[in-house]
């Protein structure tokens, strides 16, 4: 792959969603963790995606959302709490982080079982293939923390990828066969991938890197967002305390601050892409092919052009044009979007369905709240300073 020789930012909303969607712009933020991120979905580009896109799609729809939502996330963050409270307290990183790691677990077709153990190594194993396919932004040694992300998917494939293939490979052959009926597979992204190998030519390898993408990349953003949300509802509820009960009964309303929190947080402050022909935007600014596009994405979110002369500031149900969505550009934006965004942050809400999907975000947060959750004012949250984003090293809050 040919090394781009110049870097072309992109700051305006408009134009940055415009880069976010051109055809002629492939994927670049993983570029140098390929060894882990070669043939993921993120990281295809034309006919390969679309047709992965396609077929992933059938897992991600709303029937499937109301089923996570319902009982998924509730038993997920029940099972974190209980994990980690002591005395009372509980950091919210680490309840968040298990849990998305549990839902995203799941979703990807990883059987986890009830052994905190198995969990705990699967939690390492992830963080190992984090850093390693974002290997771009990572400050310390590169090939060691890549050679650290190849071991660990190696033992993600002997602990936890092999048993569950061969778990669905025996349910596929079943259902084939008649013995089974076909809504008893599980309805996970490993599943789909099977059931369609050979219509899509998707190597095993392949296979097994799409599953393991699922729950560093759900449980990492995710749970970033999530103590970001909450440290904005903790402010919100410290300066109109009589909210507090309106807050706790009231998802959608936390869902909009979700959507707030999402917009002023992108999970990276930029995004990057590479261009395959020379390109000029709708703002006039020109890409020759080959270079660089770096979209900041936490700039386009702050556009006042576009969000008011507030826009920095935390302001849910903020008006908007017709065509912007509440989060931004959070999620990305067009073929490129993120799969799991309805799973995060819900749908928003359009009069016509028939049941309201809040996300994980606002009912983790409801939950929570319903627990009287607070911040421990002896054990003060801890930012991370040494990040350019939003993040937080600890973040103790108090249980009732």
């Amino acid at each position: 792959m040919t090394a781009p020789q110049s870097e072309v930012r992109v700051t305006g909303f408009w134009a940055a969603r415009e880069a976010l969607r051109h055809r002629d712009f492939r994927q670049g933020l993983y570029d140098e963790g390929s060894a882990l991120m070669s043939s993921v979905i993120v990281n295809l580009h034309g006919p390969a995606h679309t047709l992965r896109r396609r077929l992933e799609n059938r897992l991600f729809r709303r029937e499937t959302f109301r089923h996570w939502e319902a009982v998924l996330i509730p038993l997920s963050i029940r099972a974190s709490i209980a994990t980690h409270v002591t005395d009372g307290s509980v950091d919210l990183i680490d309840v968040a982080r298990d849990t998305m790691m549990r839902i995203a677990a799941d979703i990807a077709g990883i059987d986890l079982g009830e052994s905190p153990q198995r969990f705990a190594l699967l939690r390492e194993i992830m963080a190992d293939l984090a850093q390693a396919s974002t290997v771009r932004h990572f400050t310390g040694d590169k090939t060691q923390a890549i050679a650290r992300g190849q071991a660990a998917l190696q033992t993600f494939d002997d602990e936890f990828f092999a048993v569950a293939h061969t778990r669905r490979r025996s349910l596929i052959a079943e259902v084939a066969a008649g013995r089974q009926a076909p809504d008893s597979l599980p309805r996970d992204v490993l599943s789909t991938l099977l059931l369609n190998q050979d219509n899509l030519d998707v190597p095993l390898e392949d296979i097994r890197r799409e599953i393991a993408y699922f729950p560093w990349v759900g449980s990492h953003s995710t749970s970033t967002a999530f103590v970001n949300l909450m440290d904005h509802v903790f402010a919100w509820i410290d300066t109109r305390p009589d909210d507090l009960h309106q807050l706790i009964e009231d998802a959608a309303w936390l869902q909009d601050f979700a959507f707030e929190s999402l917009r002023l947080h992108p999970a990276s402050p930029f995004a990057e892409r590479v261009a395959l022909a020379d390109v000029t935007l709708a703002d006039t600014t020109f890409v020759p092919s080959g270079s660089r596009v770096v979209i900041e994405m936490q700039s386009a979110n702050r556009d006042t052009s576009v969000f008011g002369i507030d826009a920095a500031e935390f302001k849910p149900r903020r008006r908007l044009p017709d065509d912007v969505s509440a989060w931004g550009l959070s999620f990305g934006s067009g073929f490129h979007a993120c799969l799991g965004q309805e799973v995060a942050a819900g749908i928003e809400p359009d009069g016509g369905a028939e049941v309201h999907l809040y996300g994980a975000m606002a009912t983790m947060a409801q939950l929570l709240l319903r627990r009287g959750a607070r911040r421990d004012p002896d054990h003060p949250a801890v930012r991370d300073e040494s990040s350019v984003r939003r993040h937080f090293r600890s973040y103790p809050v108090l249980l009732d």
